[in-house]
């Protein structure tokens, strides 16, 4: 089976509990090598942790830790901050090599602060990794050495209104399944309509998309050095699947598709619109929470031969390369990937776990709305395969001026080929 889908069953309220009852080993507390390196290895000294997050991260991230302080780590001083202004505050650190012992990072930005040397090579510290899903231990290493481990994960999935669908008598994608075959479900859904309902949202502006489908080719989208690997002729199909998507009527006009954008609650999928989208799993929690309808999320077109889908990191821990504790800091990275009691506490604020065995532990107590986002993972785990490569420097930038040159075509404003050329022109610059 390769889809997921919302359970109607009352499920229990995660509860928080403390790590009263751990003991040292259980937490992985105390042990390591006598000089772990990145500094003077002191396992008494205590530590700093921050990371970005909202208010419901922030409480349990802190109910977490103070567990593992309470079973005999060392004190934790924690730093909570919003996204907006977390990165320019990281930076001045990394300037004053006075950045936090633990620090939460992404994946976008972990090539730039390993190369500033600001990172220690988790190498160095005694930190067990072998829980994590194969596709992603190796998430946050670069070249030989490793900087980051994976604190939790997303992946994208395709999202269906199954009782539109059931209206309509159309069935949505299952098993291995094409591009062409999204052009010919969502062509279906809008003629078993009546033209009342779009097939898919507009991907067009999706650069996550594109490297699904330049994957799906079994190719990588970056070379191994970090130069783009698709082609223009890879960027002018994937246009032009988009348009011609749009012509027929199966996805919305482009004057809809910007009116909804950054509103979830107003997307067509989440009206009823559209009987589906491509999201991120945190997205189908959140798109579950605002419809009545039952949502299924499965997986995107799939090639078992070369899967184009990866794991991805919604954020990793990292550990400071100047820390006075790195093997005190490397054992509060442990507890909260891999102790039980801290994965009950942090249940999927932030993310779904990157461990098998967490995802069980949570699968029946977590929301109605979050569970087939948990479930959905393990059949990720499966049917995935790893990226070759960190996104590069510049991938940010990139991504947003995807999304924009796929608005401009969908509005005329710009050729396919117009926009191919300022991609790529970007993109080799």
């Amino acid at each position: 089976m390769k889809s997921t889908r919302r359970t109607h069953r009352h499920a229990p309220l995660i509860a928080l509990t403390t790590c009263a009852a751990l003991t040292l080993a259980a937490c992985g507390i105390g042990g390591g090598p006598e000089d772990p390196g990145g500094g003077a290895a002191d396992p008494s000294a205590p530590i700093r942790a921050a990371w970005w997050g909202e208010d419901n991260q922030n409480q349990a991230l802190d109910a977490a830790i103070t567990a593992f302080t309470e079973a005999g780590g060392p004190a934790v001083t924690v730093e909570p901050q919003p996204w907006d202004g977390y990165w320019d505050k990281l930076a001045t650190q990394v300037a004053g090599r006075d950045i936090p012992d633990v620090v939460m990072q992404a994946a976008s930005q972990l090539p730039t602060y390993a190369g500033r040397d600001a990172l220690l090579d988790l190498s160095e510290v005694d930190l067990d990794l072998s829980g994590l899903d194969d596709g992603i231990r190796d998430f946050g290493a670069i070249g030989d050495q490793t900087f980051g481990v994976v604190a939790a994960t997303n992946a994208t999935g395709f999202v269906t209104n199954a009782d539109l669908l059931g209206e309509l008598g159309v069935a949505a994608p299952e098993g291995e399944w094409t591009w062409a075959d999204l052009v010919t479900f969502a062509n279906e859904v809008h003629t078993a309509s009546g033209g009342e309902a779009w097939g898919v949202q507009d991907g067009s502006g999706d650069m996550i998309l594109f490297i699904l489908y330049v994957r799906d080719s079994g190719r990588e989208f970056y070379n191994d050095d970090g130069a783009i690997n698709a082609t223009p002729d890879d960027l002018r199909n994937w246009f032009q699947l988009w348009a011609d998507l749009r012509e027929s009527g199966a996805v919305p006009p482009a004057e809809a598709t910007a009116e909804a954008s950054g509103n979830l609650p107003g997307s067509p999928l989440a009206t009823g619109r559209a009987a589906a989208s491509f999201a991120w799993t945190q997205d189908y929690v959140a798109l579950q929470s605002v419809t009545d309808a039952a949502l299924d999320i499965a997986l995107p077109p799939y090639n078992a031969e070369s899967p184009s889908l990866w794991i991805n990191a919604a954020s990793l821990w990292s550990i400071s390369a100047w820390s006075e504790n790195p093997q005190g800091s490397a054992d509060l990275i442990d507890h909260l990937v891999n102790d039980p009691d801290a994965i009950e506490t942090l249940g999927v604020s932030l993310g779904i776990p990157p461990t098998a065995a967490a995802r069980e532990q949570l699968v029946d107590v977590v929301s109605d709305e979050e569970r087939p986002a948990v479930e959905y993972m393990d059949l990720v785990a499966e049917n995935s395969r790893p990226l070759n490569r960190l996104w590069p420097d510049g991938f940010a930038d990139s991504r947003t001026l995807f999304g924009q040159l796929g608005e401009s075509v969908a509005f005329g404003d710009m050729t396919i080929d117009e926009a191919l050329d300022a991609f790529f022109a970007d993109a080799e610059g």
